[in-house]
């Protein structure tokens, strides 16, 4: 079976993380009154609790269960695929004698594609969705290493890991579109279904069936903030993906390693947290960021066309030490929007800790 098991849901509500969101969002709404970002907004702020193993994550949020158009954000999703895949290929080819890298790659997508081709209904209906548009392309996506005692073991084409570096950390569109041609549909919501981060009966949670390029048709689903799209999340959902990427669960120690590995770059690099940068950042700013990925991209016309940000952020708090995983989006790109979604953040992670 190619899929992973489903994942628990490991962050806990905690009403004082709750409550200091809403105060946040009074403040920040009265330092910005001809802004509406703090009452059109959606967030989720966790606190990450490194005393016991694996860590605690308590949440707080607020529309936290709205799907909303979120762009470059939903990249991690493909991120995350490429990593499920790289396991369940080498999980395959670990049980397979097979005398060429060819032999292998045919018998797994003998085995693989019945499975990941139909796993979807919203793909697996759509008429415009190919076979091909569904399914990994395994030679494109993989390079075959001989093992000394026979067999192979698969790392990702260095085509491929080159193209998702450039989708994470300066989140280039051709990359991302590459990535996502590469493992298909199918396969990556196919492992967001399994995985629980996103639910086929309401069609809620992270979905990714857009390329950034128009490569392939769109698949839908329903967004508060944009109607049908193509990338969209909860906050929720998505702070829950982080926190298992944090305790080294989303797939296995190795790869969420890697995959924070790139997030910190992300964060040093041209897309940095939006939260940090000049002219955003509050002037008592109390946190480093340590991971990120941001999101931008416009509304459709009918909904305004105005570009809206987003961003998923690992943050450390300066003066404590404390962590907290941070996912906010639908937040209007100005100045303004921008500035109190940082303080809204900045705020509620202060107030929680009890600093003044």
């Amino acid at each position: 079976m190619p899929f992973p098991a489903r994942l628990d849901n490991v962050l806990t509500d905690e009403p004082l993380m709750t409550a200091a969101i809403a105060t946040a969002i009074v403040e920040a709404q009265a330092a910005f009154p001809s802004s509406l970002a703090p009452t059109q907004a959606a967030f989720s702020i966790v606190a990450v609790d490194e005393s016991t193993d694996p860590p605690l994550f308590s949440h707080g949020g607020l529309r936290h269960t709205e799907m909303h158009f979120s762009a470059s954000l939903l990249k991690v999703a493909a991120m995350y695929a490429a990593y499920q895949l790289r396991q369940s290929a080498n999980n395959f080819a670990s049980s397979v004698a097979d005398a060429t890298a060819d032999d292998l790659f045919n018998h797994m997508s003998a085995s693989f594609d019945p499975l990941i081709a139909p796993a979807v209904p919203l793909i697996s209906n759509n008429p415009q969705i190919t076979q091909a548009m569904k399914v990994p392309k395994y030679r494109s996506v993989f390079a075959a290493v001989p093992l000394v005692d026979g067999g192979f073991a698969l790392a990702f084409d260095a085509a491929f890991q080159n193209n998702m570096r450039q989708m994470i950390v300066p989140s280039d569109n051709n990359a991302a579109s590459a990535c996502i041609q590469a493992l298909g549909y199918s396969w990556i919501n196919g492992v967001l279904a399994s995985a629980g981060f996103f639910d086929p009966a309401t069609n809620t949670g992270i979905w990714l069936a857009g390329t950034f390029t128009e490569a392939f048709p769109r698949v839908r689903v329903a967004s508060v903030n944009d109607g049908p799209v193509a990338q969209a999340t909860t906050t929720s959902d998505l702070a829950n993906f982080y926190a298992h990427m944090f305790r080294h669960t989303l797939v296995d120690a190795g790869s969420s390693d890697e995959m924070l590995a790139l997030l910190d770059d992300a964060a040093a690099g041209p897309d940095s947290s939006w939260m940090v940068r000049a002219g955003i950042a509050p002037a008592d700013l109390s946190f480093g960021v340590t991971g990120t990925k941001i999101g931008l991209g416009p509304l459709k016309p009918e909904n305004g066309g105005f570009d809206v940000a987003s961003e998923g952020t690992i943050v450390q708090h300066l003066a404590t030490g404390r962590k907290f995983i941070v996912v906010w989006q639908n937040c209007r790109d100005d100045g303004n929007s921008l500035a109190a979604c940082a303080l809204t953040v900045n705020r509620a992670i202060n107030i929680f800790l009890g600093v003044p």
